[in-house]
């Protein structure tokens, strides 16, 4: 008798190259929306955020009658509301620490010593009693997709050290880098948050579910886009403009260079076609980086009789 032939099968090289490019392939399709559904994740919270902030500022509005300063006092200049403010006045503290009582963040705003100036035009000191406090980033004020770096080093005086940066940025108006780096930017801007002047609701005549509150910046720790989240500083630190686009690139568009570094004042988010903004009726939108400029400018001016859809 002969014996019986037993026959074994296996994969050959070519299948195992087919199963591969196969599983190659899917891995590609899958990809792209795996990517999405974590954009949208992030997009969700950052729209979170936004709603908090706006409910912060709603909850001060309801403590002082107005909102929140964008500036704590001014710069060097002397006019209207600065004229006459000694070097003392002249803070630079941003509007975003008086809101941390209301973001259930009282532990860091007892942390700052506020009778010594944070970000006092004049001060030399300003990180000796405000060192960790200006250093930390409070997790509300950031977005997920944003991938600006933490911290940044500043040099006050003679001392240098870490300052946190942010996401997010007060609404100063639509006077922007064209009406230079004086008064109209700075004090006199017609959105709702400008330096040292607190305005109040009542002021907001074309409307507050067509008025913002705050917006998204990009790439905050840069020079070109500086964000940091405790200093007010018009076309940089939480107080922007929308005489530029939606994401506008950093550097580019209508800029002015008061130190050298072309400005722009504009808002942007790392979210693809635009960025998500806070309206004063406290409802969240977010805002096509191609939206008319005209209607764009108008939602951020709070009197000037446009007739806007909302959002």
């Amino acid at each position: 008798m002969k014996p019986k032939r037993t026959s074994s099968y296996g994969f050959t090289l070519i299948e195992l190259l087919v199963v591969i490019a196969i599983i190659a392939i899917l891995i590609a399709l899958l990809l792209p929306a795996v990517q999405q559904a974590r954009e949208a994740a992030r997009r969700t919270q950052c729209k979170n955020n936004l709603k908090q902030i706006a409910l912060a500022i709603e909850n001060y509005e309801s403590t002082f009658s107005v909102y929140p300063p964008g500036r704590l006092g001014c710069d060097g200049i002397n006019h209207g509301p600065c004229n006459g403010d000694t070097n003392a006045q002249r803070v630079g503290t941003s509007g975003f620490v008086l809101l941390l009582p209301f973001m259930e963040k009282q532990n860091l705003y007892d942390s700052f010593s506020l009778a010594d100036p944070v970000w006092g035009a004049y001060s030399t000191t300003w990180l000796t009693p405000n060192r960790a406090a200006v250093a930390t980033r409070p997790e509300p004020y950031v977005c997920p997709s944003d991938t600006s770096e933490p911290t940044i080093s500043i040099t006050v005086g003679s001392e240098t050290g870490p300052a946190a940066t942010a996401t997010y940025a007060f609404n100063s108006g639509s006077f922007g880098p064209s009406s230079g780096i004086g008064v109209q930017v700075k004090t006199d801007n017609n959105g709702l948050f400008v330096y040292k002047t607190a305005i109040g609701r009542q002021e907001i005549t074309d409307g507050t579910s067509s008025t913002f509150l705050a917006g998204e910046v990009l790439d905050a720790h840069t020079g070109e886009s500086q964000n940091i989240w405790t200093q007010g500083s018009r076309l940089l630190s939480c107080l922007r403009n929308t005489e530029n686009p939606v994401n506008t690139p950093p550097g580019t568009g209508i800029t002015t260079s008061p130190y050298g570094t072309a400005l722009n004042g504009a808002f942007g988010s790392r979210h693809p076609g635009g960025a998500q903004f806070a309206f004063a009726d406290g409802h969240v939108s977010f805002i096509s980086e191609n939206i008319d400029l005209a209607t764009y400018r108008a939602l951020s001016t709070r009197s000037n009789g446009e007739v806007v859809e909302t959002p």
